[in-house]
């Protein structure tokens, strides 16, 4: 039987949605009761069993338009900054910082579906994915981030899984569809540590993570200004509704008195002529 048991809904007090995990990571350096899940609606959630009053412990990354097109095949924090990490869903890999809730970087969309991902032990910047159409990609962040560094056709079959060495980093190896095990190796350069990458990719990274909160914030202001702005117009309403009003009750009072002016007048004509007539009367 299992320890422990966690329903993946985005909102533990009702009226959430249930979502599917379709991979997981976990990391005791990123600290031993945090989890990293995907899910095959393609969002990412974050669970924490320690701090499981609020949502279950259940953080819900970005549900618009940071998120997957469909499921998320390969979720692994960046070995060397933990409070990074990648997701590999769709036609792309998506990088991601633990306390922003959308993606801070993203590659470009691949010709072909994306199946799986991780990190190169060994240097910061690199990460693989598997695609499709058999194709393995090793992105290099530290040289460039706009175009894959190299690619390798492993075969017809479409690629399911892939990890690397730990020890130098140079050995991959990949599964496919129909079972098969293909052991690559990367050239040096892939492998090997570069001077000052780990800063390098650290500042990019911080940077990324600025923009993105600024963009959060700016996207924040604009709701609110949005908000107060419909407040002003329904309260601008409100009070013109409210002004039109008046000038009716003003106008009823208006009527009403000067009906009941003519009503007085008409008494008093008809008062003054059977005073007219008694006299006349008296007289003959």
């Amino acid at each position: 039987q299992p320890t422990e048991q966690l329903l993946l809904n985005t909102d533990s007090k009702g009226g959430g949605m249930v979502l599917g995990g379709s991979s997981m990571t976990y990391n005791t350096e990123a600290g031993p009761t945090k989890y990293l899940i995907g899910t095959e609606q393609g969002i990412v959630l974050g669970v924490n069993l320690k701090s499981k009053k609020q949502n279950n412990g259940i953080t819900v990354y970005d549900s618009g338009p940071g998120k997957h097109h469909g499921p998320i095949y390969a979720i692994e924090r960046n070995p060397t900054h933990n409070k990074f990490f990648m997701t590999v869903g769709d036609w792309t890999a998506r990088i991601w910082f633990e306390d922003t809730k959308t993606p801070i970087m993203t590659t470009k969309y691949h010709s072909a579906y994306l199946t799986s991902g991780c990190w190169s032990p060994t240097r910061a910047g690199v990460f693989f994915v598997t695609r499709m159409d058999g194709v393995v990609d090793i992105w290099d962040y530290f040289y460039r981030q706009n175009e894959v560094a190299y690619s390798h056709k492993v075969g017809d079959q479409e690629l399911s899984c892939i990890a690397v060495s730990n020890q130098a980093g140079r050995l991959v190896s990949v599964g496919d569809v129909k079972g098969t095990v293909s052991l690559l190796e990367v050239c040096e350069s892939l492998a090997a540590p570069q001077a000052n990458e780990k800063t390098a990719i650290s500042n990019m990274f911080d940077r990324e993570t600025k923009q993105e909160k600024n963009l959060e914030v700016r996207e924040r202001d604009l709701k609110r200004a949005k908000a107060a702005e419909a407040e002003a117009r329904n309260r601008e309403s409100a009070d013109k509704k409210d002004g039109k009003d008046e000038k009716m009750e003003e106008l009823l009072r208006k009527v009403d008195a000067d009906f009941l002016a003519m009503i007085k007048e008409a008494e008093d004509d008809e008062s003054k002529q059977s005073e007219g007539a008694g006299l006349e009367a008296e007289e003959k």
